[in-house]
């Protein structure tokens, strides 16, 4: 207990001192800069805390969230993975799926972001791509033995900033991918049943994971 106090602390030291500094600044970042910072503030942490992270995924996930998320915008990211079925749902569908769909994404980056040590990272300039304004950062992490991982990120302007659209993970997109997979089990499943397997969209499911979630970790993985 007095462990998870002095750690959430910490996390939330860090939470005022970069959002803080967030708000001083002069003018809003550049879709480069949005990347930058974010991407240094949580690697800051996983340097720091690194076997702490490791052995417990909701520490990991509230960093993620608070760090990285906001600079996503899901309802677009939700809009585009179901394609003509978004307009086929209701409004109330369309809110617990964006949130579930948040869920996968929060999981799939904190991966990512654990598998860091210490690589170094190079950002090319940002790039426009289509017609609306939109920007594409590039990343490229290095890895030991292995390839150098590029990742990149689609952008859209909006009043505060940059907003990531999608995640294109060694050219892979993170959209089109789970597009692929949707489309499939809605085949399947049916659009209704489809959007009900997600917790978020299902009070039963919800309230089981909500429960599981509160379980200690260490008693998850067989310590006491």
């Amino acid at each position: 207990m007095k462990n998870d106090c002095f750690r959430m602390k910490k996390l939330i030291g860090i939470l005022l001192s970069f959002f803080l500094t967030q708000s001083v600044l002069a003018a809003p970042l550049t879709p480069e800069e949005t990347v930058r910072d974010a991407t240094n503030e949580v690697l800051k942490w996983i340097n720091m805390d690194r076997e702490e992270l490791e052995s417990d995924p909701q520490y990991l996930r509230i960093l993620v969230e608070e760090l990285i998320l906001p600079h996503f915008d899901f309802n677009t990211m939700s809009r585009l993975v179901l394609d003509e079925n978004w307009n086929r749902i209701s409004e109330s569908d369309q809110n617990c799926f964006a949130k579930g769909f948040r869920n996968l994404l929060v999981e799939r980056y904190a991966d990512i972001i654990l598998s860091y040590n210490n690589q170094s990272i190079t950002y090319d300039p940002a790039k426009p791509i289509g017609e609306e304004g939109y920007m594409s950062v590039r990343q490229t992490i290095s890895r030991d033995g292995a390839k150098p991982l590029p990742i990149e990120y689609p952008m859209r302007p909006d009043e505060k900033g940059w907003k990531v659209v999608d995640l294109i993970i060694d050219e892979v997109s993170l959209l089109k991918s789970y597009r692929q997979t949707f489309h499939t089990e809605i085949n399947n499943l049916g659009l209704d049943e489809f959007i009900h397997s997600f917790p978020d969209c299902n009070p039963v499911l919800d309230q089981e994971m909500s429960q599981l979630q509160a379980i200690p970790v260490k008693t998850l993985s067989g310590g006491s």
